[in-house]
């Protein structure tokens, strides 16, 4: 993703003194540039551009690690039934973040192979791919921490066996991973730019995914013609559409697969035809409040019609109460006194009960104080 050290334009991102000329610190380490409000790039031999390979890379790596590590073992009975955090809260996080963290580094992918080292980098798309990374490492990180706080609490210890040991051994390592990615992403920092708006002219996440298939679709000659052909219907049919209807689009393809994950665990699990379709419904919209709320602050869809004043309260209303109804459901064993209910009597009508209190609490606190603060007001006409 880099070369070899050269000129720096900018100034120092930290208080550590910096030879402006080379944009190496006295530490040793370098700094993101700060780019002028026209500049849309980084130059070629910035010396910036070569301590992100450690970060980027490291942080994909992790995540398919932690893929490997919770997927595998989520689905092998003899060693799931014994681990420390195979109850809730703790198997909720689990049971996101296996399929959420993977799909960010999938978004990622492309666009780091789209970054050249003898090309200039636009500045846009290293800033995206670096949030990115530090939503794979929150997402990675809540995980490990709910792990870490079962083993504490020991709630399952009875069921404790050779395999238990096992698993804390690899959540020791993924854990010393993971401090070692976040302390990299950390010391990457992020490209300061004068102007917001001056990087939004760049390709979004969208984009450059059609751009990615395009490149390398050329490689392959006339076996790649028909992945040409698909990419430019997309691009002409299909990207409108996403940008017009990004919000829909994500809640169309989380639809698809809460009833796919959700339909294969009923039918794993034995449930019955209510059961699955509630674990079908749960996994959809947690997986739709995940998705939008890190595509905001990642910039995976830049929408061509914005939604400002009520509509975009409401719209925030819906994606944190998609979000935040997990936590009820997850620590839902203390808060069965709310329906007249215990763990031990309490079933699905009780459960959507107190689902639906918490959808409804949840909904009208955060619309109340986007409200209240004016937030997302309409924008003024000069």
């Amino acid at each position: 993703m880099g070369v070899a050290p050269s000129s720096l334009a900018g100034r120092p991102y930290s208080s550590s003194r910096v030879d402006t000329r080379s944009g190496v610190r006295e530490n040793g380490a370098v700094s993101p540039p700060t780019l002028s409000p026209a500049s849309a790039l980084i130059p070629v031999g910035d010396p910036w551009r070569a301590s992100l390979r450690v970060p980027v890379f490291g942080t994909l790596l992790l995540a398919l690690a932690f893929f490997l590590y919770a997927a595998p073992v989520k689905e092998t009975p003899f060693l799931f039934d014994h681990a420390p955090w195979t109850n809730d809260p703790y198997d909720t996080a689990i049971s996101f973040m296996m399929f959420f963290v993977p799909l960010i580094a999938v978004l990622c992918a492309p666009r780091v192979l789209l970054c050249r080292r003898a090309e200039p980098l636009p500045t846009a798309r290293i800033h995206d791919v670096l949030r990115g990374c530090r939503v794979i490492l929150a997402g990675i990180t809540l995980t490990l921490a709910a792990e870490w706080v079962s083993v504490f609490v020991r709630d399952s210890s009875v069921q404790w066996n050779g395999a238990t040991w096992l698993q804390i051994g690899m959540l020791v390592v993924m854990s010393g991973m993971d401090v070692g990615a976040v302390l990299a992403v950390r010391r990457a920092g992020l490209p300061r730019q004068g102007r917001e708006p001056a990087m939004r002219t760049d390709p979004d996440w969208l984009g450059d995914f059609l751009r990615f298939v395009d490149t390398w679709s050329r490689r392959f000659g006339p076996g790649g013609r028909l992945a040409l052909w698909a990419t430019g219907l997309a691009d002409r049919h299909l990207l409108a559409r996403i940008r017009r209807h990004p919000l829909w689009t994500a809640f169309g393809l989380c639809a698809m697969f809460g009833a796919g994950v959700g339909v294969n665990q009923g039918i794993r699990e034995g449930y019955g035809g209510q059961v699955t379709v509630f674990v079908a419904l749960l996994l959809a919209v947690g997986m739709f409040g995940l998705l939008v709320a890190s595509g905001e602050y990642l910039g995976l869809v830049r929408s061509s019609a914005p939604w400002h004043g009520s509509a975009r309260r409401l719209i925030d209303a819906a994606v944190i109460t998609s979000v935040g109804l997990l936590v009820p459901f997850a620590l839902r064993d203390g808060l069965w006194w709310m329906v007249g209910s215990n763990s031990t009597a309490a079933g699905l009508p009780r459960l959507v009960a107190l689902l639906g209190i918490s959808i409804l609490v949840i909904f009208v606190a955060v619309y109340a104080a986007e409200t209240v603060l004016h937030l997302h007001s309409e924008p003024r006409v000069a």
